[in-house]
């Protein structure tokens, strides 16, 4: 049987054959034409703006609305609102001081300057006191044995003759 060798070899360090110079194409026109990326830079640039616009515009309504909406409130409601805001950042201000009067009771405690904890509870608080001590005050370490199994065995050549000597009786 005759086997059919391909027209045209191409070898392995021989780059492949993209048909010169010629711009790369766009996929489902004529492989004659180029793509153009300035037309598709330019498309994109006007789609963008286009969307900025609108984001813009609907900024614009719902700050109209929101102003509709406090326009149509009665007093009542406007009060209720204000009451609810204050009551809102007095509870931002006494967690502040709680965390503030930890912050203290664990800088006493633990000799680490108050500004430097962070956390919202107490225990948070405590935790990280602790891994700031332990980077600060590390614990000491053992000396570090390099080429403990190259070291000789336990039994040296003196200890081999005295256990000789004492199955001697001597």
């Amino acid at each position: 049987m005759f086997h059919q060798w391909p027209k045209h070899i191409r070898l392995i360090d021989a780059p492949a054959d993209t048909g010169g110079s010629e711009a790369p194409t766009q996929p489902g026109t004529d492989a004659d034409e180029p793509i153009d990326y300035e037309a598709k830079y330019n498309e994109a640039l006007k789609h963008s703006r286009e969307w900025e616009k609108r984001a813009k515009a609907n900024k614009q309504a719902a700050d109209e609305l929101e102003k509709l909406k406090e326009a149509s409130m009665s007093e009542q409601e406007k009060a209720a609102k204000h009451v609810k805001e204050l009551e809102d950042k007095v509870a931002r201000y006494e967690a502040a001081a709680q965390q503030s009067q930890w912050k203290a009771q664990v800088s006493a405690e633990t000799g680490i300057p108050a500004d430097v904890l962070e956390g919202d509870s107490l225990e948070a608080i405590q935790a990280h006191a602790k891994r700031i001590n332990a980077l600060l005050h590390p614990k000491p370490k053992a000396p570090a044995v390099h080429g403990v199994d190259r070291q000789p065995s336990g039994k040296g050549p003196n200890e081999t003759a005295l256990a000789y000597l004492r199955s001697l009786g001597i």
